[in-house]
């Protein structure tokens, strides 16, 4: 390659953080599957009501809404595995307290302290955009958020046949052991350095602009030079300052918006996916929840397929490729699943839920990834912090459809929703006229922190210097 030797690049990681990041939210997503499980038991056992029911997984927005601000700011500043680790301590020990609630409104009390690996979310995007490569970012987040689609399907399945043996606390307690080796897992993980991953970008896109290596298509299509003015020390920058610098990005709000309503949908399908199909089509919680796979699997694919598609078209040259595949998934999940839930007939519901299901996780990896590559590493964790304020808005989800469920009924209420996504894919295209100028201003602006550091580092003095190793990023 052209870049120069003395350059010090990104260490390459492996599997083995993915892995880690992943059971986390294999965690977060299969405990909810394995709550609309219990749904019929803990409607037995406290007399509530489906909105009351909508209000279970909303209960965790509350700490992961207060949890963010100073998760945010800690992921910035200390080490993201250690802070991770602790979170998912905390979280199985409020899993169990939720199997051993006596009331509704215990278990709703217990159900907050749920949110705290929600509150720990900034972490997890900071860390996995520092472990790997910028032109893979997709696909990892990809493989990342699999993790999700996963623990959904351990949640739906495994959930189901707990709660028919043992009852509904059952749907909480089955996570406990797994819980644990997940936290065991996470503090084992590397902790990596902030923006080499960006930095190195930018050195391969102008290498590649000789017609080397992976980026060449990139290099074709000239990323822009970016139109604000870096130079901030993020470290030492003041409230005011980070408020600011985040402000103008502007790719990111136009990107966390669109997640934001296209998230409603998805939560809302996770909590009621189960119900639907017991009422609608008079199934047993093993076989609802096996058919509800349905739409798991197609996800799944959705995931993996998103993040791969918009990682080569961004390698081939076109830019702003992740928002389009963001577009494009959520309006084709409109047109799927508004006939899927119209009708009434399985043959004709389970393969709309497949392919919906594929078309509704197709934008979750390039989504995520597009809003990673606009914000410098030092601030991935309290952006992500503002936008998990914005997107914890579609929390509430189950509780707007239980709530219209109660008047019109489930099926009607899911088809009402749907349209959404379409809205949330056409927001995201208003973010493809800022997005390559938001990327190549955090590409520049990580290669001049880390030459100041790297040059910190080589001119220390080398005697009277104790723990003079240069700044730690």
């Amino acid at each position: 390659m052209a870049v120069a030797d003395d350059v010090r690049r990104a260490v390459r990681y492996g599997w083995m953080p993915l892995v880690a990041l992943a059971g986390t939210i294999a965690l977060e997503s299969g405990e909810r599957q394995s709550l609309s499980q219990a749904v019929d038991g803990i409607q037995h056992s406290f007399h509530v009501s489906d909105a009351a029911i909508g209000w279970l997984p909303a209960a965790m927005i509350i700490i992961g809404l207060v949890g963010s601000f100073p998760f945010g700011i800690l992921a910035d500043r200390m080490r993201r595995t250690l802070l991770m680790g602790i979170a998912m301590l905390v979280w199985t020990a409020c899993m169990g307290l939720n199997g051993l609630a006596v009331g509704y409104t215990v278990l709703f009390l217990t159900r907050m302290g749920v949110g705290v690996v929600e509150a720990n979310g900034p972490a997890a995007v900071s860390l996995l955009s520092d472990y790997y490569p910028v032109k893979d970012r997709a696909k990892n987040m990809g493989l990342y958020q699999s993790g999700a689609l996963v623990g959904a399907l351990i949640g739906l399945v495994g959930g189901g046949a707990v709660v028919g043996a043992f009852g509904w606390r059952w749907a909480f307690w089955m996570w406990l052991p797994i819980g644990l080796a997940v936290a065991v897992f996470v503090l084992a993980a590397p902790e990596p350095r902030r923006g080499d991953q960006d930095a190195d970008f930018r050195a391969d896109v102008r290498a590649t602009s000789t017609g080397e290596a992976a980026l060449e298509g990139l290099a074709r299509a000239q990323l822009p030079p970016p139109r604000r003015t870096g130079g901030l020390d993020y470290q030492a920058a003041t409230v005011r300052e980070v408020w600011r610098e985040l402000m103008a990005i502007r790719s990111m709000w136009y990107g966390a918006m669109s997640l934001t309503i296209t998230a409603f949908l998805l939560n809302g399908l996770q909590f009621w996916g189960v119900p639907y199909f017991k009422r609608v089509f008079h199934l047993g919680a093993a076989q609802a929840g096996g058919l509800t796979a349905l739409l798991g699997v197609g996800a799944a694919l959705g995931v993996l397929g998103g993040g791969i598609v918009a990682d080569r078209l961004f390698a081939r040259g076109i830019v702003a490729a992740r928002v389009y595949v963001v577009a494009l998934g959520s309006i084709a999940a409109t047109v799927l699943l508004v006939p899927a839930f119209l009708s009434t007939n399985l043959i004709v519901t389970a393969p709309l839920f497949f392919l919906g299901g594929f078309m509704l996780a197709l934008p979750s990896a390039p989504g995520e990834a597009l809003v990673s590559d606009v914000v410098v590493a030092e601030l991935r964790g309290r952006a992500a912090t503002l936008r998990s304020v914005v997107r914890s808005l579609a929390a509430f989800s189950p509780v707007i459809i239980g709530a219209i469920a109660d008047s019109i009924g489930l099926r009607l209420a899911l088809a009402v929703v749907t349209p959404l996504y379409a809205i949330g894919g056409v927001v995201m295209l208003f973010a493809a006229r800022h997005y390559a100028y938001d990327l190549s201003f955090v590409a520049a602006e990580s290669e001049r922190i880390r030459a100041g550091v790297d040059g910190l580092d080589a001119h220390a003095p080398a005697v009277d210097s104790p723990g003079s190793a240069g700044p730690s990023r």
